[in-house]
């Protein structure tokens, strides 16, 4: 049986997270594969027409669950940095793998976000989205600041683009599987968050230094 519909404002935002919830599920269970929009309504218990009106395709829905995880990296970020104890380009890495540790469904739903869902989803809702993401990047930059002083928006992007370039040149694949069994240098034989870790600690050392190149 179908949920009734949310009245109330304080309802409504609790079912925009249980579809979400849903979604991720979903997504979860057949990595690589988005479910469609009746396959989330089953899943969440409400009517298929019911999830268009809190999103007007599947594209937006999940743009909006990539969103969440942004929105949840950046509050660890600043839940660390507004900590007394000195933090440090270790404990930096350390809040990254954690959450990438703790939120599988991230890693693959940011490499979609940049593709197919940015081409697929009205104009403006992709400004709105990237507006709010920008908003909570500069945010997490200020938050970080008195523990980095030279920290820019440039090298939280330069963090970003490395982050999910490494983990589309890494991620697991059919091909990549057909190169292992074969012999082939396969990159995804690697563990990618040690590579990861290894990249961005030397990418932060060198843009946080106060030395200045001879």
């Amino acid at each position: 049986m179908t949920q009734p519909r949310a009245i109330r404002a304080e309802d409504k935002a609790l079912r925009l997270e249980a579809i979400l919830d849903a979604a991720e599920r979903r997504w979860l269970a057949r990595p690589g594969i988005m479910p469609s929009m009746a396959e989330i309504a089953v899943e969440s218990g409400l009517a298929k027409g019911t999830l268009y009106l809190y999103f007007r395709s599947k594209e937006a829905l999940f743009l909006a669950l990539h969103e969440r995880h942004l929105r949840a990296f950046f509050g660890r970020v600043a839940e660390r940095a507004m900590q007394e104890r000195p933090m440090t380009i270790e404990d930096m890495l350390a809040v990254l793998r954690r959450f990438i540790t703790d939120t599988p469904a991230f890693l693959p739903l940011a490499s979609l976000s940049h593709g197919l869902l940015e081409r697929h989803v009205p104009l403006e809702l992709g400004f709105e989205f990237e507006q709010r993401t920008h908003a909570g990047l500069n945010a997490a930059v200020e938050a970080l600041c008195p523990h980095f002083p030279r920290i820019t928006l440039g090298l939280m992007l330069q963090s970003y683009g490395m982050i999910l370039g490494l983990w589309q040149l890494m991620r697991p694949s059919p091909l990549k599987a057909l190169m292992q069994e074969r012999a082939l240098y396969c990159p995804c034989t690697l563990d990618y968050l040690n590579m990861l870790e290894t990249a961005l600690r030397a990418l932060w050392r060198g843009a946080l230094s106060t030395e200045t190149p001879a």
